[in-house]
């Protein structure tokens, strides 16, 4: 009996435990930033709060932009006013400048749908710092 009521209890915190990694938390979401693109700790995460966990790990400034879009990542139309830019439109927030080498932590409330994650330093989008995200 303790055998089976030990087998119980453990079998009840993996489960626990396997449920704090699941979309269902809300992330964090780790998101690294090299020179060439965005590259994410997961791609999805249920609606809510969720938090971003940026570092720059390449050998300029970036920034990560969060646009709530149905437009595909590599096709977000140039911004008129701003050369070498991207439209932000659709925005919900973003990380600011990060120097080489610099973290920042931000969270944004996020609904169900598509979004696009970039870079909007000029030029860089170009170069493939972008990428999908979805809110389920």
């Amino acid at each position: 009996m303790r055998a089976l009521l030990a087998m119980i209890t453990a079998s009840l915190l993996v489960l626990a435990a396997c449920g704090g990694q699941t979309a269902s938390a809300g992330g964090p979401i780790s998101v690294t930033l090299t020179d060439k693109g965005v590259a994410l700790g997961q791609s999805s995460v249920n609606a809510g709060a969720v938090t971003f966990k940026v570092k720059n790990t390449g050998t300029i400034e970036h920034e990560l932009v969060v646009i709530k879009t149905d437009v595909a990542a590599d096709k977000i139309k140039p911004d008129v006013d701003e050369p070498g830019k991207m439209s932000e439109e659709g925005s919900l927030g973003e990380s600011g400048d990060l120097a080489v080498g610099e973290s920042k932590d931000f969270t944004l409330n996020l609904t169900p749908g598509k979004y696009v994650l970039m870079c909007n330093q000029p030029g860089h989008y170009m170069v493939g710092m972008h990428v999908a995200f979805e809110v389920k």
